[in-house]
């Protein structure tokens, strides 16, 4: 995917780890987000129940050892008109990343990459989403994301119906573009970020119509540790 998202949110990660215990899948089923009217605009609120903010990093050389993480607390819509997104707002709490290593999530906290003491949020707000046809588009704008904000563009593709909007967005986002410059000779600058709207946050209930209601009620962890687990992914290419 072109360079990143978000809200979005960016993401970079980690460091060398032990090798990993046990494999879990993820079998959450992808449900349409339902669309709500609000100050006249036909929005997809986006929220941990209904939405996955995830990224996988890798380390220089041989053995790269990808390392999943994400994202526990976020909130953003999409803005839909006549079946199309047009308009995507995201702010993320970057405190609230997770990875299947405790160690790695403090240490991606820290001034090495986040710096979440100074830099605790993070935001994407598009300027343009222009669609290709099909239930793809590419969505532009601008991200800020460790005190730096800069544009990106990435593609998405998406379907909208009468029960709701679904979206997946993969792609690619090189961390040095925002000052997250160290460790670089141990840890790839550029990491692979997957969004989808429609499947909730690891660890995170579903509600009815999928978190549409998610602005009057937190989220309820089902299990917030994931330390121990390896998510079995497939890695795209990295451009």
């Amino acid at each position: 995917m072109a360079r990143l998202f978000l809200l979005i949110p960016a993401m970079l990660l980690l460091l060398a780890q032990p090798s990993v215990a046990q494999e879990k899948g993820d079998d959450a089923k992808v449900t349409p987000v339902s669309l709500k009217k609000l100050n006249g605009k036909t929005v997809c609120q986006l929220a941990p129940e209904n939405t996955s903010i995830e990224f996988v990093g890798t380390h220089v050389g041989d053995d790269p050892k990808p390392r999943l993480g994400g994202f526990k607390t976020f909130v953003g819509d999409f803005q839909v008109n006549d079946g199309k997104p047009t308009a995507l707002q995201v702010e993320m709490e970057i405190g609230s990343i997770w990875t299947e290593f405790d160690n790695l999530t403090k240490h991606l906290m820290n001034e090495d990459f986040f710096e979440v003491a100074q830099f605790p949020k993070s935001s994407f707000k598009s300027s343009k989403i222009s669609d290709l046809g099909g239930g793809n588009c590419i969505i532009e704008g601008e991200l800020t994301l460790h005190g730096v904000s800069s544009k990106i563009e990435f593609p998405a593709k998406y379907k909208v119906t009468d029960q709701g909007m679904v979206l997946n967005s993969e792609f690619t986002l090189d961390r040095t573009q925002f000052g997250m410059d160290k460790m670089t000779d141990g840890v790839e600058a550029v990491v692979t970020l997957n969004v989808t709207v429609g499947k909730p946050t690891r660890g995170v209930k579903a509600k009815a119509g999928n978190g549409s209601d998610s602005s009057k009620d937190q989220a309820q962890m089902d299990d917030p540790s994931v330390e121990g687990n390896t998510i079995t992914i497939s890695l795209p290419a990295m451009t």
